[in-house]
């Protein structure tokens, strides 16, 4: 057998742009979270009466879309779940909450002209909300404004999303007004879809965390977000969750929260919140490791080659991981590439640290990140520090330092803040080199103390 042959069952076993999907891909892969959202959705939604809007906050990467997907199979036998992937449904660069409004109004009518779906079919509500969708199509220059049936209207009017809605309406149409009423058509349709099915709708909507800080603000800022009347969970950037500019429009969410899995310890006092040995640790989190590696393992036996990882490999990437799944998945498919490479049948730490060193090539620190790594690795907490950029103005550095999963964020007693371990010695050299010492880093990180301590 080639030496590629006899690697390549195992690279196919880690894609870590592909989450785990299909009923078989999670009996057959997934490992239980202690911070798993699950129970949680469930169990609220058992509770309520009323429409409930659920933000679910973690780092790209950290394993969202396949709890989503475990919530959509859970609840799929007792509620009408939709997703709304708005990855592949918007543009990425061009996307507001008037895009995301319309997506969804879309998929519920995607959804409510499948036979079955809705028995007794209200054609006039239908009617109306295509009335509602045409008036946004007809605005649009580069569309014809024949008319239309309603599936041509669905499909005209996500390409007219996927450019985006204000790229060359904003002088002809006023968007606000145009959504309002295409919520309240989708509304109607709920309404009588819900009565009609004895379910109430549930709306997963994915792909919202991949957008910048800025971005995510303006959107989640306006109120037409929690106006579909039904269930909704919207993913958001990590970021935006510890930002102090959404502290009044989160009010409307219940938060959920996927951290990551703690490779090392974090010492958290109880008497008091400013004890000098408090912070992270270079402890190692066992739990947490043993977690990340039967991630590995579990794909390895599928292909009944779970020791073709070294436990002490398995150890190095799960740690060198930070805990971000992805980033493990794109580690183990790492060294899968170079153990080809190197022509070798297993993969040791010398093959492991190689792979990590590849890996470690997509992080570019900048001098102005360095202070604010030192302190959130001293701390555990992010502070409120900023930098001017030229093109993005004044940023709060530990939001674009959360964002690029520098900082990753973790849950003990409480939450907290660590430097991602595969830049780590980045930090230290960085530290080394400063003339002034240990001595003035403290001082240092003492004339930023009024910048720490609240954004837990």
């Amino acid at each position: 057998m080639s030496n590629a042959k006899y690697w390549k069952p195992a690279y196919q076993l880690f894609n870590p742009e592909q989450p785990l999907t299909t009923p078989e891909e999670i009996r057959d892969f997934y490992v239980q979270r202690t911070d798993s959202p699950v129970e949680d959705v469930i169990s609220t939604l058992e509770m309520e009466d009323q429409p409930v809007k659920f933000l679910l906050a973690g780092h790209r990467g950290s394993g969202k879309t396949t709890e989503l997907r475990r919530i959509q199979q859970e609840l799929a036998e007792n509620y009408a779940v939709i997703w709304v992937d708005t990855a592949t449904a918007l543009d990425r660069y061009n996307i507001g909450y008037a895009e995301v409004v319309v997506l969804i109004g879309m998929e519920v009518c995607r959804q409510a002209i499948k036979p079955g779906w809705w028995s007794n079919r209200d054609q006039r509500l239908l009617d109306d909300l295509e009335n509602s969708l045409t008036t946004v199509i007809y605005q649009d220059k580069e569309t014809d404004t024949e008319q239309l049936e309603l599936p041509e209207v669905l499909k005209k009017l996500g390409l007219i999303l996927k450019r985006g809605l204000t790229r060359d309406m904003t002088k002809t149409l006023n968007v606000r007004p145009a959504v309002s009423d295409i919520i309240a058509r989708v509304n109607d349709i709920i309404k009588a879809a819900e009565k009609d099915r004895n379910q109430k709708l549930l709306v997963i909507v994915d792909g919202l965390d991949r957008h910048d800080l800025r971005t995510a603000l303006e959107m989640f800022a306006s109120p037409l977000l929690t106006e579909l009347e039904c269930h909704i969970i919207y993913t958001i950037p990590i970021s935006l969750r510890y930002s102090p500019s959404f502290r009044q429009p989160m009010e409307s969410f219940q938060c959920l929260d996927l951290y990551n899995l703690p490779v090392f310890q974090c010492h958290w006092p109880t008497a008091t919140l400013r004890d000098r040995n408090s912070g992270p640790t270079s402890t190692p989190n066992q739990v947490g490791r043993d977690i990340l590696k039967s991630v590995i393992t579990k794909r390895l036996a599928k292909i009944n080659e779970t020791d073709l990882f070294t436990p002490d490999a398995l150890e190095l990437l799960s740690e060198k991981s930070g805990g971000v799944i992805r980033d493990l998945i794109r580690l183990a498919r790492g060294a899968c590439q170079v153990a080809l490479k190197k022509r070798k049948e297993y993969v040791d730490t010398t093959i492991a640290k190689e792979a990590i060193q590849e890996e470690r090539k997509a992080y570019t620190i900048n001098d102005y990140h360095f202070p604010e790594l030192a302190t959130v690795h001293e701390t555990g907490r992010l502070t409120t520090n900023t930098h001017q950029l030229p093109k993005q103005g004044n940023i709060v550095i530990c939001d674009e330092l959360l964002q690029n999963k520098y900082v990753l964020g973790y849950y003990g007693d409480h939450t907290w803040f660590d430097v991602h371990p595969i830049i780590i010695e980045d930090l230290e050299q960085w530290q080394a080199s400063q003339n002034s010492g240990a001595g003035n880093r403290e001082q240092g990180t003492g004339n930023r103390e009024s910048g720490i301590g609240n954004r837990e």
